[in-house]
């Protein structure tokens, strides 16, 4: 069963990139499908699971993984802040993280290539794509491939975090 998931995922993104890269303009800088994906990511968490990827082989699937975003913001072109909830210090800190996002019709795909996503001196690369309501995507520290994995879940709205998260 899991090598039939794994098959149908890898199809789905091999389809889905090849609509960005041979279908440039569908969806991009469509403010309509750009107000749905900022909208979709307001206030949620990521909640699914995910695998290390190591020598070319997805490990064992792990559970219960857990992304708090508070919004995305669209800077300049594709260019978007990712503004996540970390916790440090047992105090909840906003941290934007610098990414690209290119949209496939309706489907985000985020891009993030060598970007510093929170303490430590890694690096870290990824490729997640977004429709509706679910996330899946790869991601890896930038120098060390062998130090990533994948990801997929859905993405759950939670009405009830603290105001100051807007």
């Amino acid at each position: 069963m899991n090598l039939v998931r794994q098959f149908l995922f890898a199809l789905l993104v091999t389809s889905t990139l090849s609509t960005v890269f041979s279908c440039k303009s569908l969806g991009q800088g469509d403010d309509g499908i750009e107000a749905k994906f900022t909208a979709a990511l307001k206030n949620v968490t990521l909640k699914g699971s995910w695998a290390p990827v190591q020598q070319g082989k997805i490990g064992d699937e792990r559970t219960d993984a857990g992304y708090r975003i508070a919004r995305v913001e669209k800077k300049d072109g594709d260019s978007w802040s990712i503004v996540s909830i970390f916790k440090f210090n047992d105090q909840e800190m906003e941290f934007p993280i610098p990414a690209k996002v290119k949209f496939a019709g309706d489907t985000a795909i985020l891009i993030l290539d060598n970007t510093r996503a929170g303490r430590g001196k890694a690096n870290w690369s990824a490729r997640v794509m977004f429709h509706k309501d679910v996330y899946a995507g790869r991601w890896w520290e930038t120098d060390n491939r062998e130090h990533g994995g994948t990801i997929a879940g859905t993405i759950v709205r939670d009405e009830k975090w603290p105001s100051r998260v807007q």
